[in-house]
């Protein structure tokens, strides 16, 4: 991270780019990331830089979010030009490389993936990914599950929240970015997410 940033900077960043409602969820992520990384041994102050600047490119358009991820070369599939909203944590990593000087490649890959989810993501980018799906202002029927899985196991938490959302597609019919599925198999197969009996 730029040496001279400040978690301050990068709230005051966030909220002059979002609505009162995106970043009041911005700030809860950012507590509940933190607090996950007091429980899981990683840096809370790095995990909260994460909350703090995920969703920093969240309420921007889809022709802004592919305008700037091809004018910064960030790879764009047939997923985000559908859905160019998958784009925000790719741009918003990129924004926080650019305009913050934050160089802390933990913490921006953690930006990067959050939406989907990918294999291999570190400890960092396991909390703040749970920390999006279970900060307080989530309301959804799995929620008390996840938070219960993420007091002991992030790996757990996190497969358990790409199983539902699977799940969810499925149901309706629709197909899961293959960046989640990945994830998912990854999880079950090499860091513990194990799905219970």
């Amino acid at each position: 991270m730029a040496k001279d940033m400040t978690p301050q900077e990068a709230e005051e960043f966030v909220r002059s780019l979002l609505s009162e409602k995106r970043y009041a969820h911005t700030l809860r992520v950012a507590r509940t990331a933190e607090d996950l990384a007091y429980r899981h041994n990683i840096d809370p102050a790095r995990a909260r830089l994460a909350g703090l600047l995920h969703d920093a490119a969240r309420d921007m358009g889809g022709a802004e979010l592919l305008r700037l991820a091809g004018e910064w070369k960030l790879p764009v599939d047939g997923w985000e030009r559908e859905n160019p909203k998958l784009l925000h944590g790719p741009v918003a990593a990129e924004m926080a490389r650019r305009r913050l000087g934050l160089t802390d490649e933990e913490v921006l890959d953690a930006i990067r993936v959050h939406t989907t989810g990918a294999a291999g993501m570190g400890p960092l980018a396991l909390a703040l990914y749970v920390a999006d799906k279970i900060e307080p202002g989530r309301d959804y029927p799995s929620v008390g599950r996840l938070r219960k899985l993420a007091e002991g196991d992030l790996a757990a938490a996190a497969a358990e929240s790409l199983r539902t959302a699977i799940s969810y597609n499925e149901k309706r019919g629709r197909q899961t970015h293959p960046a989640s599925v990945e994830a998912l198999r990854w999880l079950e197969r090499e860091a513990g997410g194990v799905e219970e009996p």
